[in-house]
């Protein structure tokens, strides 16, 4: 019996395990870098206004999804709909498609996400979200 002598390894073996490593971070990268634009496509940026600004050119948001901010100054709970006021405009807002927060009352601020669309003679916006806030807050953006 004679002693057998193992077969040295090559550097081949071990260049071989570093390329693959490479390659899955790589892989890896991409893919993270993938769905990172995917989700910064799919975000629409959302525009932002109070009643006044709105109505001063409604043609011009026509359809759009955005959000709205003004004080509630008549709120028909029977048929989902109130009307938000700004300085001097006016905007009545169905809100048949989302819940109405509890703080949501006659005389409070709130600020509205939905879509505008034309109504007989005036404006709509079919609402998608409600939310309550500080007054001041919307004051500071408008």
């Amino acid at each position: 019996m004679g002693i057998r002598a193992c077969p040295k390894q090559s550097g081949t073996h071990i260049g071989v395990e570093r390329l693959e490593q490479r390659v899955r971070i790589l892989a890896t990268l991409g893919l993270i870098v993938g769905l990172m634009s995917l989700m910064l496509i799919s975000i629409e940026p959302e525009v932002d206004l109070s009643v006044d600004q709105l109505m001063q050119s409604p043609d011009q948001y026509d359809g759009e999804t955005l959000r709205l901010h003004g004080a509630v100054v008549n709120l028909d709970m029977d048929n989902h709909s109130l009307v938000l006021e700004g300085e001097s405009e006016t905007i009545t807002i169905d809100y048949s498609g989302t819940s109405l927060p509890t703080g949501a009352d006659e005389g409070k601020t709130i600020s509205v996400r939905g879509e505008l669309a034309p109504n007989g003679d005036g404006w709509m916006m079919h609402a998608y979200e409600i939310k309550t806030g500080c007054p001041s807050k919307y004051e500071a953006e408008a």
